[in-house]
């Protein structure tokens, strides 16, 4: 089976994939139409990866009776399409709810009990703690494993196992049962001791929750019997096969960011993540659901997920609007970035199969991410992002040997004519005047680039070095910008191989290096004086 490389997901050849797609809503497995339509939008959008659920309902429907046929129609789908598949595990927690739990289940509440309020009500949650509710889901979900391990061992079409869904309690803080509380009331397992959690107000030390960790101690709880329930769940399930197994999230970084009221307390959002990793090691990648459209939010839980001890990897985020078209970029120039997938596949089609317009410039992006996937994969390169937010005309980079200046087409129409392939006056093209810019920039060797986005036009001048006395000559010299290049070559990668489709120069290269539509230019710059 698959397992991870250098921080991506990979075959068994140690080769990494960095993954990119599209996720199926939530009632599509099981229904060919539905999957078709939803595989083929991955295709427009240059994914390489198809994101569906295993629903617990539907292969359990009666106790301790399997049937994998669904799941086997849907691998086979993707193997079909040569498409990475990353299955879903809805089992006893889906967005906080039980609903993908089978009707033996949800039918016996004395067996399964519900989690419980502050007021002592039934809250829409199994609880984690109950034995039997541990039992049940371990029993399915290793079931699913098992199956898993032997249906796909030769061919490795599924990279990835998502166990359960953005998990935690719905509307409360904690669960509230008396068997819960007295689990509060015993001493904090020794592997959390000395951990901190941003505003918990902890003042003294000792070795109750409260002590610990203040005022979160409530969620701080909630998520170790999450993370617990979790750790059981995955280590069961990689005792029957060896797969890299994640585990979404609701981001706490939502409204006032208050747990069971803006968020399911116990999942593993940023202010609990050292307890998951602590808990619940057997999951490999704890992942951020992100919605987010503003940028600041959005590279802030970016910043809370990439870690040394957690790949950056998006398993939703929206399929659609110029905002995470453009926050996707900035997630692809984070170095331990491993791949995202946009939710809900058919939303981004119309009734003939085609990209709706609002769909397009997302598509666009993940096209450009995928353009330079090689490098990208073996961390060829320092990468950059380039992001024209509001009321931007340009972006400049300061590199250690050079200056870069990004010009945006839709600020500077008039700058992108002779040598751009672009006429920037013809109706045609009149959605590339008007669309943000945006691309990466990778340095892969002192004076080498690869750039690939679109709306972009890309001047390089060398930096004079420390020192030098006459560096406004060096500056205003006609040789000094990207007039003094080696070569421009626009091409693509094939097999991880650069392969080149046409030289540019003469007009196409003396007048600054464009991308307009997700393309790739290689720019390799003369650093001789």
């Amino acid at each position: 089976m698959s397992f991870f490389s250098n921080g991506f997901f990979a075959d068994q050849q140690g080769t990494p994939h960095l993954l990119l797609g599209l996720q199926a809503h939530n009632s599509s497995t099981g229904i060919p139409k539905m999957l078709e339509k939803e595989m083929h939008a991955v295709s427009l959008y240059g994914g390489n990866l198809f994101e569906a659920p295993v629903y617990w309902c539907e292969v359990e429907k009666r106790e301790g009776e399997f049937d994998f046929s669904t799941v086997l129609e849907l691998m086979d789908m993707c193997r079909e399409r040569d498409l990475h598949l990353i299955l879903l595990w809805f089992g006893v927690n889906k967005n906080g709810h039980p609903t993908y739990c089978p009707e033996w289940v949800k039918a016996d509440p004395r067996r399964f009990p519900l989690a419980k309020g502050p007021d002592g009500g039934d809250v829409a949650t199994l609880s984690p703690l109950a034995e039997e509710t541990r039992r049940a889901d371990i029993r399915a979900f290793t079931r699913f494993m098992d199956f898993l391990h032997r249906a796909d061992r030769e061919i490795h079409t599924v990279v990835a196992v998502q166990v359960e869904n953005e998990i935690g309690y719905a509307n409360t803080d904690m669960d509230y049962s008396d068997a819960a509380q007295a689990k509060y009331r015993q001493p904090v397992p020794q592997a959390l001791r000395g951990l901190s959690l941003e505003d918990s107000g902890v003042k003294s030390s000792g070795d109750s929750w409260v002590s610990c960790f203040g005022r979160h101690a409530h969620e701080a709880f909630a998520a170790w019997c999450w993370a617990d329930f979790i750790q059981r769940l995955a280590t069961s399930g990689k005792s029957v096969c060896e797969i890299p197994l994640l585990l979404n999230v609701m981001l706490g970084e939502n409204g006032f960011e208050e747990p069971g009221l803006c968020y399911n307390s116990g999942g593993p959002v940023s202010r609990v993540l050292d307890i998951y990793k602590r808990t619940a090691p057997a999951i490999d990648i704890l992942c951020p659901d992100i919605y987010l459209g503003n940028r600041e939010q959005y590279r802030q839980v970016i910043s809370s997920y990439s870690r040394e001890d957690n790949s950056l990897f998006i398993p939703e985020s929206s399929p659609t609007g110029i905002a995470n078209a453009l926050n996707m970029i900035e997630a692809a120039a984070d170095p331990r970035f491993a791949g995202v997938a946009c939710f809900g596949a058919a939303t981004a089609l119309d009734e003939d199969g085609n990209l709706l317009p609002e769909a397009r410039e997302v598509a666009l992006s993940m096209r450009t991410i995928a353009s330079v996937a090689p490098l990208l994969e073996q961390r060829a390169g320092t990468v950059y992002a380039i992001v024209q937010q509001e009321f931007m005309d340009k972006q400049y980079l300061r590199l250690p040997g050079w200056h870069v200046e990004c010009l945006f087409t839709s600020a500077n129409p008039s700058r992108f004519g002779l040598g751009s392939f672009i006429n920037p006056l013809a109706p045609s093209n009149r959605d590339l005047m008007e669309t943000r810019g945006r691309g990466l920039l990778i340095q892969t060797g002192e004076n080498e680039f690869y750039l690939a986005g679109c709306g972009i036009r890309a001047d390089f001048r060398m930096r004079p070095e420390i020192g030098y006395e006459r560096s406004y000559v060096q500056l205003t010299s006609r040789m000094n910008g990207t007039l003094n290049f080696l070569s421009v070559e626009e091409g693509h990668f094939e097999h991880g191989t650069w392969v080149t489709d046409r030289f540019r120069n003469g007009d196409e290269a003396n007048f600054a290096c464009f991308v307009h539509r997700g393309e790739v230019v290689r720019i390799r710059l003369n650093a001789a004086r």
